[in-house]
């Protein structure tokens, strides 16, 4: 059998309510050399009543205990034959024609990764906000290789590190053993920082093409304050030559987490030690300011 050009690997966890437009939105694509795998993490509603109706149409994954996000993709990633994997969460989608040109740039460049445009939808809001603008992609095309000591670092954390946005080379994935670290939270950050170390070309789509949900779920307060900081240590591995930008970033993740879970003291204690003069105190007006105005923002758009 000939192996397929995509591997699109969905994620699903009590998805009920977008898993079908999820699916559909691949099997809607033109280009119809691909695979799609699906990996069930132990839903409780019906999303594997719904993942049967297109068992024709799929590969589904169902897993006795649940595994969490990033073991179930691992899974996926065993049993695909793509040149190239694409993951994309159950309650997002992709836009028409995105595995058209996604294979006339990679049939192009045969780059490792190949970086997408993506818009958010705040489901609450029933609004998009466009992410990755042109200048960001204009920084990124200059660069002659993803990870480098003689690039500015800045241009590599301006890139959007969100695994869902990209299209990966199998082989480059399996040759260089990346994978998933066992993460329940910001399982993106090591692994793209992971890609960007070993990668040796990468390219990018111009059009958005992958659409992220948000607003429709919760973070669990006690599921970030222990994933966010095993992610940052694991991520320290990969950033060779740029520690300042590294925890500079980091810092203001950090800041900005720390607002959102009320200075929980386990993440406050953490981010004091790890990025050291760049955490801000819990009284601090400025970053309680900084934040107001940013959600401020965040509802005009």
């Amino acid at each position: 059998m000939k192996e397929p050009f995509f591997s699109i690997v969905i994620t699903t966890y009590n998805t009920e309510k977008y898993i079908k437009q999820c699916i559909r939105s691949v099997l809607n694509q033109k280009l119809g050399n691909c695979e799609i795998i699906i990996a069930d993490d132990c839903s409780s509603d019906n999303t594997l009543k719904i993942l049967e109706e297109f068992s024709d149409s799929a590969k589904i994954l169902k897993f006795s205990n649940n595994l969490g996000v990033s073991r179930s993709r691992n899974e996926a990633l065993k049993v695909s034959r793509g040149k190239y994997v694409f993951f994309l969460d159950g309650d997002d989608w992709i836009a028409d024609d995105t595995l058209k040109y996604a294979y006339l740039e990679l049939q192009k460049s045969n780059a490792d990764v190949l970086f997408c445009p993506y818009k958010v939808f705040w489901q609450n809001k029933n609004r998009y906000r466009y992410f990755n603008p042109k200048y960001r992609l204009n920084k990124l095309r200059r660069l002659k290789r993803p990870f480098d000591k003689n690039v500015r670092a800045d241009v590599l954390y301006s890139v959007n590190y969100e695994v869902c946005t990209k299209f990966y080379g199998r082989r480059f994935l399996l040759d260089n053993n990346i994978e998933f670290k066992n993460l329940r939270y910001a399982e993106d950050l090591p692994f793209y920082y992971e890609v960007l170390y070993r990668a040796k070309s990468f390219s990018y789509l111009k059009k958005p093409c992958y659409f992220y949900r948000m607003g429709h779920k919760k973070i669990m307060t006690n599921t970030l304050c222990e994933g966010l900081p095993e992610a940052l240590k694991l991520s320290k591995e990969y950033i060779f030559g740029v520690e300042d930008v590294f925890y500079k970033k980091s810092a203001q993740l950090l800041n900005f987490w720390l607002i959102k879970t009320n200075f929980d003291e386990r993440l406050y204690s953490f981010a004091k030690e790890f990025c050291a003069g760049s955490i801000l105190p819990k009284n601090s007006r400025f970053l309680q300011m900084k934040y107001k105005i940013s959600s401020k923002i965040s509802e005009l758009i």
